[in-house]
Formats: C-alpha cells, sequence, structure tokens
C-alpha cells in the first residue's frame, strides 16, 4: 500500500462513517423534537453513537495503520468509549443547551458526525504508528486542503520540499473539518559524496 493509497482508503473510511454518524445524529435529533425522545434520552443517544463510531473509527484506523505497516494490529485504543464519555456528555448537555438559541442544530450534529469519527481515526493512526515503533509520520493533504493544513505540512520547513515529520508520540495538529491522513515517514540518512 502507498501513501496516497493509505490517504485514500482513510478518507474513504472516515466520510463513510461521518455520513452514517451524521444522519444518525440528525434522525436523533428530530425524534427528539418530535417528542418520541425525552432530553435525557437525546444525551444517552448522542452519546452512545458518537462514542460507538469513534470506537469502530480508531478499530479501523488500527487495522488499516497496521495493513500499511505489513503487521497486526496491536489492538490498542488511544482513548476507549468509557474514557470519552464524559467528553460526550459534556458535548450532548451543550447541544441541549443550545436547542433555544441555535437555528442551524442540524447543521452542528452534521459536523460532530463528520468531524468526531475522523478525529478519532486520525489520532488512533498516530498512536497505532507510535506502539509499532514507527518513529514519525508526515502530514498528507486530502483534497482541497485548507491553508492550516498546508502550512502545518511544512513542506517549507523540509529542504526535500516532501514535508515536516512529526514524532509518533505528538498527536497530529488538527481543526475541525480536517481530513488529512497520517502517513508512517522516516528521513533516509545521506551521506556526502
Amino acid at each position: 500500500m502507498t501513501p496516497g493509497e493509505l490517504a485514500e482508503q482513510f478518507e474513504l473510511y472516515v466520510d463513510q462513517l461521518g455520513d452514517k454518524l451524521s444522519v444518525a445524529l440528525i434522525a436523533a435529533y428530530e425524534q427528539w423534537q418530535a417528542g418520541t425522545l425525552t432530553t435525557a434520552e437525546f444525551e444517552a443517544v448522542f452519546i452512545q453513537l458518537v462514542g460507538t463510531m469513534n470506537a469502530y473509527a480508531r478499530t479501523g484506523a488500527d487495522w488499516l495503520g497496521s495493513v500499511y505497516l505489513a503487521s497486526t494490529p496491536k489492538g490498542t485504543t488511544l482513548v476507549t468509549v468509557a474514557g470519552e464519555t464524559a467528553r460526550l456528555a459534556d458535548a450532548a448537555a451543550t447541544l441541549v443547551a443550545l436547542l433555544d438559541t441555535a437555528d442551524d442544530l442540524k447543521t452542528q450534529l452534521d459536523r460532530i458526525g463528520r468531524n468526531e469519527p475522523t478525529e478519532a481515526a486520525q489520532q488512533q493512526l498516530v498512536h497505532t504508528y507510535n506502539v509499532h515503533e514507527v518513529p514519525g509520520y508526515r502530514r498528507r493533504l486530502n483534497a482541497g486542503a485548507c491553508e492550516l493544513c498546508v502550512w502545518l505540512q511544512k513542506k517549507h520547513l523540509d529542504p526535500e520540499g516532501i514535508g515536516y515529520i512529526y514524532p509518533t508520540d505528538k498527536l497530529m495538529h488538527r481543526h475541525t473539518g480536517c481530513r488529512c491522513t497520517p502517513v508512517p515517514a522516516t528521513r533516509i540518512e545521506r551521506t556526502a559524496a
């Protein structure tokens, strides 16, 4: 698997997860607004949906990273569903509180649905590389990457012009909506001729 194929598979995977989570979150929101779900039930559904999809994202990222590394999955995840329940509970409570002030709650749920699995998978890929003792990774830009992502790739700091190598013990710098892929990388030592 080439770095390009890894990035392509990564983007396809997180886009599919994000699409499914977005649809599920909006459906839960509509059930809540229709009175089918109570506020507490909506918050519980939000936590379960996002937590479960993030777990799928991490598992898939571990598998994808392991396939790329031609190794077996180490079976460790950076964050577990139980470990992020408190963070997701806060997010659900914040969304519920915004109901009276936010006209675009569906848009926010869509953004959360698309962003959460991507962030979970990006973090897990870096964690998987670290567990596999890969020394570093490069930022592979997605199609239509923003200026921040281009800058974070840091080609301007690399004499070879292929991007800065980040250590795998550091999580990938990202922003909401970022779809860049962390790709394993090492710098080849050059000998003076």
